[in-house]
């Protein structure tokens, strides 16, 4: 059932007076999300078990190891989109789940006994939940034909009745399909879990500029991973986020905090370059879809298009390939409001301090996070050690302590990686691997010795995401921005065989609603419910990201293109 709006009363309260299991997915804003709840609970001396999972099996064997001790469970980014009864647990036990995903489960929403789904009222519109008598049959429907019988007194009555009732489940039935289908042919992302709990926090008296760091970086990371479009993003943070901004990041320079262990937020316009503040303008200008895009950097004159480019903005290459940080005040500033009024982006975040060291933007802090938490160090590195050290990262940067080594070894290694995704990108589109197969477009990606980076969904999505822009780009030819892209990335490893699939809506639809939505979850569900024999392993939380059999994959995608024939 949905828990709207009082959180405070139904959540916080109900989960504070016992022994709490967080479960919580592996990606940036569940991270934050759970690091706000865990100040929360250490103020109030609540007891909790912790446990970081990257898809479904994990999840399982969480709530299965756990199950007795814990009488209250909460799933970050987790478990929403999913039926949660086939957990098993009994009654007593309480599931609270606060998950971005959209729709969810409607067996979740509509469990009277121990699932709650926290929402907000303003999404319930957009959400457009079936009832649930158009769902779930009634037990009345179920009346068996003896009994009918023992009322009737002629034979031909309860022919007739029961012909009548067939009738009628029939086509409850179909009505039913078609409900379902409309409720789950999309999927998007709602308002980051970090936010939510931030408001939370704030609702008990205990939001700080420290939790509001923590939701900033959670929300930055959506936009990263273009889970949330720009205009959502700016939604939030103008009408969700507008107290917490006047609290904790004021304009008025004159009531900022001084100290030199105190952590200053500001909210202000901003380059959605990656880690240029970081780095040098070029190197991170090269790194960004609207500079490849204008330069064409996968051709072989793009590299000269590009100074033209820079030429044409006013910027000599002496400077642009020094640090920006190095920059003279005054022609850093120049700079900036040069790049701001040629990319048009209109884009504003928020930047963070503590005592002298220098301002990271929430976007920067989240892709360095992103790297960190989701790839790690190597295979060898379990789930909950990249978990451990990316949370580390976030608190000692909020404690002050100066201690910032482990941020900027992520930041170094997150120049590496966009280095790696842009040339993985200009290999595919130089090579043309990108194929058409008549209702959408199709990568299947070569086995590589630097390519198990690209396998976590920060990268996944945004190698897809800037591919996609590219391949439009590279080409005249309207059709590619009317048609998805399809991706199949080869595992290695326990997973040697399989094929990490995912998918990116039509470039024309990038601006069709606020949302966001993509129907390319349910395509893939509809191919494995036509196809019951391939083999295929619906791990991960997105309904974007599944595990399909190499030697699956033609009639897999034979089936997708059936499908989206029919969607088109």
């Amino acid at each position: 059932m949905f828990i709207r709006d009082s959180f405070r009363q139904d959540f916080y309260d109900v989960v504070r007076k016992s022994h709490v299991l967080i479960v919580v997915n592996n990606d940036v804003d569940g991270l934050c999300a759970a690091r706000i709840l865990m100040y929360l609970f250490s103020c109030d001396e609540v007891a909790y078990s912790l446990v970081p999972v990257t898809g479904w099996s994990m999840l399982l064997s969480a709530v299965e190891d756990y199950a007795e001790q814990a009488q209250c469970i909460v799933l970050i980014n987790c478990g929403g989109n999913r039926s949660l009864n086939e957990l098993g647990l009994s009654s007593d036990v309480k599931i609270f789940v606060i998950d971005s995903r959209r729709p969810f489960d409607l067996d979740n929403v509509y469990d009277g006994t121990s699932i709650r789904v926290l929402i907000n009222t303003s999404e319930l519109e957009e959400l457009k939940c079936p009832a649930a008598s158009e769902i779930y049959a009634n037990d009345d429907d179920n009346t068996s034909d003896e009994d009918d019988g023992a009322e009737s007194s002629r034979a031909i009555e309860r022919i007739e009745q029961r012909a009548i009732k067939r009738a009628r489940k029939k086509e409850w039935e179909k009505r039913r399909a078609g409900l379902l289908w409309e409720y789950y042919e999309n999927s998007w992302y709602s308002v980051s879990s970090a936010v939510l709990l931030l408001e939370i926090a704030h609702s008990v008296g205990k939001s700080s500029s420290a939790l509001m760091w923590c939701a900033v970086v959670g929300l930055n990371s959506q936009l990263n991973d273009s889970m949330i479009s720009l205009e959502a993003y700016t939604s939030v943070c103008i009408e969700r986020m507008r107290s917490l901004i006047r609290k904790y990041a004021p304009r008025d320079s004159s009531v900022s905090l001084k100290g030199d262990d105190i952590l200053r937020i500001s909210f202000e316009k901003d380059l959605p370059i990656p880690m240029y503040s970081h780095w040098s303008l070029y190197d991170s200008m090269n790194c960004h879809e609207f500079f490849i895009t204008q330069a064409q950097l996968w051709q072989q004159r793009g590299e000269a298009t590009m100074r033209h480019l820079l030429a044409t903005y006013g910027l000599t290459l002496s400077e642009c390939r020094q640090l920006f940080s190095a920059m003279e005040p005054t022609r850093r500033k120049e700079v900036f409001n040069i790049l701001e009024k040629e990319m048009n982006y209109g884009f504003a975040t928020f930047l963070a301090s503590v005592g002298y060291c220098i301002r990271f933007s929430a976007c920067d802090f989240a892709r360095a996070l992103s790297l960190r938490l989701e790839v790690g160090k190597g295979d060898s590195e379990e789930p909950y050690d990249r978990f451990s050290a990316t949370m580390n990262i976030l608190s000692e940067f909020l404690e002050g302590h100066g201690e910032t080594s482990s941020l900027f070894k992520a930041v170094e290694s997150y120049k590496i990686f966009s280095k790696n995704v842009i040339s993985h990108v200009f290999a595919s589109i130089n090579q043309s691997h990108v194929l058409s197969t008549g209702s959408f477009f199709l990568l299947c990606m070569p086995q590589t010795d630097n390519f198990n980076f690209m396998l976590s969904r920060h990268c996944a999505f945004y190698f897809s995401n800037l591919l996609l822009k590219v391949f439009c780009s590279a080409s005249r030819t309207r059709y590619r921005m009317l048609r998805p892209l399809v991706i199949a990335f080869p595992l290695s490893g326990d997973n040697t065989g399989w094929l990490l699939v995912t998918g990116v809506m039509p470039y024309n639809t990038e601006y069709a609603d606020l949302n966001t939505k993509s129907f390319i979850g349910r395509a893939f569900d509809r191919v494995i419910e036509r196809q019951s024999s391939i083999q295929v392993r619906q791990e991960h939380f997105d309904p974007s990201m599944i595990l399909v059999k190499e030697d699956d994959r033609t009639r897999f995608f034979n089936g997708l293109q059936a499908i989206l024939e029919t969607v088109s």
